[in-house]
């Protein structure tokens, strides 16, 4: 939380933190049983549960239900809402929207850039606030970045706060940036232009080679994609030379994302939010099992 990237929300969620720490029951609620909305959840539920903080998890469907259930003090994650709000009384809530606007500061001159704070990274701050040692919440760590993977910025240009936080991981020790032929088990979905075979054969000889060599075989086993309309340019790069790796990890964040996407064409909104959530606080990663 000490990032500058998150300047914008930082006394905000200071006072959200001391809020939850009140001893009070917290209601933890989304009226968007989606995607976005279930692993901005998750780091919230994970930092509770590591602190012994007593809470209810409230997942609606539909603005009509917005304010059913919600019992002070809540934090409520709705990105239909363009804002990040605390009150302290009547009712003591925190609200965490979407389209919250940050400057990165890229390159060896500081150059400024304007992205978006997404819940998911906003909801992991506050995570870390709340339980700054947390077993849970440091399993799920690598999480921080997946909020900006799915946001729509990324099929349009590129995204100097993923890239900010993912360098941020990357540092601190969280994750491993590597090539896709350094990923054990790559999920197929994400990359339908790589011809399994060559991959394979990438993979075999891997050790062998040089930067030169590794970087050429890299761009062949790519090159497939280069004449389709998606992915946009910033994803195509992320998924051939900067996948996303944990420890134990055999799959990449962007594989377990598209994992954990099906879910909701297997079961109803609300039981697949609840099932990821159960899961990413569980394991820390989305298993390929999941949607079974």
């Amino acid at each position: 939380m000490d990032e500058e990237i998150f300047s914008p929300v930082a006394e905000i969620l200071r006072s959200a933190a001391s809020m939850v720490h009140s001893g009070k029951r917290i209601t933890l609620s989304t009226p968007n049983p989606t995607l976005s909305c279930s692993i901005a959840m998750a780091p919230l539920e994970a930092a509770f549960l590591d602190e012994g903080i007593p809470y209810r998890r409230i997942i609606t469907n539909g603005p009509e239900t917005k304010s059913v259930g919600l019992f002070s003090p809540f934090i409520l994650i709705d990105p239909s809402i363009e804002e990040v709000s605390f009150t302290e009384n009547n009712p003591t809530a925190l609200v965490i929207g979407g389209g919250i606007t940050t400057t990165s500061y890229m390159g060896q001159h500081g150059k400024p850039r304007n992205g978006i704070l997404t819940p998911t990274a906003i909801s992991h701050a506050l995570a870390q606030l709340i339980s700054p040692s947390g077993k849970r919440v440091r399993r799920m760590r690598p999480w921080l970045i997946s909020g900006n993977w799915i946001h729509p910025s990324m099929d349009t240009t590129y995204d100097p706060v993923y890239t900010t936080l993912r360098d941020l991981l990357e540092d601190e020790g969280t994750i491993s940036v590597v090539p896709l032929p350094e990923v054990p088990s790559p999920e197929k979905s994400n990359r339908p232009w790589v011809n399994a075979d060559d991959l394979e054969a990438v993979k075999e000889r891997w050790q062998y080679l040089d930067a030169e060599g590794r970087a050429r075989a890299v761009s062949h086993i790519m090159r497939p994609g280069l004449v389709l309309s998606s992915p946009s340019t910033s994803r195509f790069e992320e998924l051939g030379w900067h996948c996303i790796l944990a420890p134990s990890w055999d799959s990449d964040l962007a594989g377990q994302i598209r994992i954990a996407s099906s879910l909701w064409k297997a079961v109803d909104k609300d039981k697949a939010a609840g099932k990821l959530i159960d899961m990413l606080i569980s394991k820390g990663l989305v298993l390929p099992t999941l949607s079974e």
